[in-house]
């Protein structure tokens, strides 16, 4: 007679970029216990996903644990499931990275334990149509992904009862629809009550097979999760529950559900779990989603239509985002240069292996999105990334022998509107004329480091939730990490400011007198130009000059003044410097007095650390440290240092301004709660000027490299100049 069957998956990750302590934390909370638990049941068989970046980690850092591994698969006791190396979502690269990803893992589990696996760990479950064909070449035959896929296709619940054939052009691979509910009764429901769902669905259907499949983290790493598990043994007593029930349960790997007799024929929208499809929506319609999906349930109609409400998609979070849209963009260009190169190189494999490495690691799906789990918000996992990119771009440019300075016209961020690439052996700059003339993008090549990943402040769907959570831990033990509503500290509602442009450099202000640095902080300085986002004409030379210029207009009164900004960068071709020369007149032949204020935001992650400071004419000011608030009068030079890195970035003006500095502080919602995340630093140099239409002339330098080499470039001084 045959058995109802619990297909159990496992997925286990660490993006890079993440603290080793969070790696040896999660490893000791969750993947080494729950390992050793399973290990005494050898009657239970599961599959086991990890993403490369963790294996490589435990390699180095827990052999053991490989070797534990080796000897369960030996055992019959775990399935090992491919994936992308580097867990990117597969449909946001290059199918030629994707299949490169999907080797490099495969390859590493062949070698390391003995088996090629079949079977693939879907990143988090992002599915498109075209995937069957992508993945049937990589040799995938089988993947699960959520039910909701499913439900989407107009299938109900109870048909989902084994696995489903799909193809796209003939190629076809097998989908075993993961629970929902299991999802959330594991771990957080009670042992007895899995059990009860189970013996339904046997009953229903002797022979068919329930699929859960789910991150290893939610055994010991999420809030309370390893008191829960292990020390209040709720995995010890699901385990035994599993045995206790083998007259008709037998707990399978991935693979024996997916080698049962297809249930049928399927073909997916495109969708995620159902979660990710809610973050990637944008704020407004989050709020409408959630109230709606509240009035479905309120009044019992959830089950009946559910399945017809669709949120968004994941590719959402590249325009919700411009800060991820744009790093997903620079990391597309890469691929594409690295191809270009290697069709004309094949000889140098070799040294081309190490650079697609490092792109593969820059596709870390991590800090392309935010849900949740901190993603985008994370500065260090967002700077692992460029980090990555940085370094391959560098490499691959010393290999082609470029030198000296390029300047290259291009739509980089794939918004039919120009961008300006500046690139040296020693930076990269990238300018954006439609949005302010902003230099949005300036990374170091030799420190693999980006100076501009700042984020700019954004009302989110869930800071609604914000007044309702509680100080403290997670409280309920037993509670989904969906449903936590947590405050890590009093007051974040204070820290609830919306920014209406990107936080990136040389941006144009004209404010009013009455203006304050708390004011500018909060967001709340009236903009009475508008430079801030408007499009600028441009021209390029190729000795690495860039200009940027717009006619715009400035209130000041009842009067509206006609202004003309030219902002001309000279890029240094050998040095991280940039000089900036700005000429602004009137075109209305009116003159006038007003308060002009240049905006530069860079980043080096910690806000409040000993070795992260500020100084302001070469002196440290009595509130050093990178998250205060402070102004400063008749100022020429302000600088952030990073004694961690070494690394220092200064703007220094010829002329005296007021200078201005404030963190950029974000809320965001991560599985520990709400959370300030200290994103970069605002520096602004403000000047009174009056305006004609002879041009007022100001000039600032951009320095950046190792902390001598910025604190050794002395000060430029001089009164305002007109021509």
């Amino acid at each position: 007679m045959s058995r109802f069957r619990l297909a159990i998956g496992l997925h286990n990750h660490q993006p890079i970029g993440n603290f080793d302590f969070v790696f040896e934390q999660a490893h000791q909370q969750a993947y080494r216990p729950f390992l050793d638990l399973l290990s005494r049941h050898p009657r239970i068989s599961i599959s086991l996903h990890q993403s490369g970046i963790l294996w490589d980690w435990q390699e180095k850092h827990q052999p053991e644990y490989l070797e534990q591994v080796k000897r369960m698969v030996v055992e019959h006791q775990l399935e090992l499931l491919t994936g992308g190396f580097y867990e990117p979502i597969l449909t946001s690269i290059p199918e030629r990275d994707l299949h490169g990803q999907i080797a490099l893992l495969t390859r590493y589990l062949e070698k390391h334990f003995g088996r090629l696996p079949h079977g693939l760990w879907l990143t988090e479950r992002v599915w498109e149509p075209h995937l069957p064909k992508v993945l049937a070449r990589s040799g995938v035959t089988f993947l699960p992904v959520d039910d909701t896929h499913f439900i989407f296709a107009g299938l109900e619940h109870p048909q989902l009862t084994g696995p489903f054939v799909t193809e796209f052009e003939g190629y076809s691979v097998k989908l075993l629809p993961i629970q929902k509910r299991l999802r959330y009764l594991i771990p957080f429901g009670k042992v007895e009550d899995v059990i009860t769902e189970l013996r339904r669905q046997a009953e229903q259907d002797p022979g068919g097979v329930a699929v859960y499949a789910d991150d290893g983290e939610k055994f010991g790493v999420w809030p309370n999760t390893y008191k829960h598990c292990y020390e209040d043994g709720w995995l010890y007593r699901f385990f035994e529950a599993l045995e206790r029930n083998a007259d008709w349960l037998e707990v399978v790997p991935l693979g024996v559900a997916a080698s049962m007799h297809p249930v049928g024929r399927v073909y997916l929208p495109s969708a995620s779990y159902e979660e990710m499809g809610h973050w990637a929506l944008p704020t407004p319609a989050f709020i409408q989603y959630e109230q709606f999906e509240r009035q479905l349930a309120e009044t019992n109609q959830a089950d009946q239509y559910g399945r017809f409400v669709r949120a968004g998609h994941w590719r959402g979070f590249l325009s919700k985002y411009d800060e991820s849209n744009l790093m997903h963009k620079k990391m597309l260009q890469l691929s594409d240069r690295l191809a270009e190169y290697e069709s004309r190189h094949p000889e140098q494999a070799n040294a081309l292996a190490e650079i697609r490495d490092r792109l593969y690691a820059s596709q870390c799906n991590c800090p392309y999105w935010h849900g949740v789990f901190g993603g985008l918000y994370l500065p260090h996992i967002r700077q692992a990334v460029y980090s990555a990119m940085i370094d391959a771009e560098a490499k691959l440019r010393a290999l082609s022998g470029a030198t000296g300075v390029t300047v290259s016209v291009l739509d980089l961020d794939i918004d039919h509107t120009n961008e300006i690439l500046v690139e040296s052996p020693a930076y990269s700059a990238l300018f954006k004329p439609d949005s302010g003339g902003m230099l949005i993008d300036l990374s170091l090549s030799k420190h693999a480091f980006n100076l501009t990943d700042t984020l700019m402040r954004r009302r989110e769907g869930y800071h609604r939730k914000l007044a309702q959570a509680h100080l403290g831990n997670a409280g309920d033990a037993t509670a989904s990490i969906h449903d936590l509503v947590i405050s890590k500290e009093p007051g974040l509602e204070k820290r609830l400011v919306e920014d209406t442009y990107l936080k990136r450099c040389f941006i144009d202000h004209f404010l009013p007198e009455s203006s304050s640095v708390d004011e500018f902080t909060m967001a709340k300085s009236d903009e009475l130009g508008d430079f801030v986002q408007g499009q600028y004409q441009y021209e390029t030379e190729q000795r690495g000059v860039v200009t940027l210029f717009r006619n715009g207009t400035v209130r000041n009164g009842d009067r509206r003044h006609a202004v003309r900004i030219i902002k001309s960068f000279l890029c240094d071709p050998v040095t991280e410097r940039i000089d900036v020369t700005y000429a602004l007149s009137t075109t209305d032949h009116s003159e006038f007095n007003c308060r002009f204020a240049i905006e530069n935001n860079f980043t080096f992650q910690a806000g409040h650390a000993d070795d992260r400071y500020l100084l302001i004419d070469s002196q440290r000011p009595h509130e050093s440290f990178l998250d205060t608030v402070g102004a400063h009068s008749e100022s020429h030079r302000i600088t952030m240092v990073d004694e961690w890195r070494g690394l220092a970035v200064a703007v220094s003006a010829q002329v005296s301004a007021e200078i201005w500095h404030h963190p950029i502080y974000t809320v965001s919602l991560s599985e520990g709660g709400f959370e300030k995340v200290y994103q970069g630093s605002t520096l602004v140099h403000l000047y009174a000027l009056n305006l004609s239409s002879q041009p007022t002339r100001l000039t600032l330098t951009l320095l950046a490299g190792t902390i001598a080499q910025v604190n050794s470039t002395p000060d430029i001084r001089s009164s305002v100049g007109s021509a």
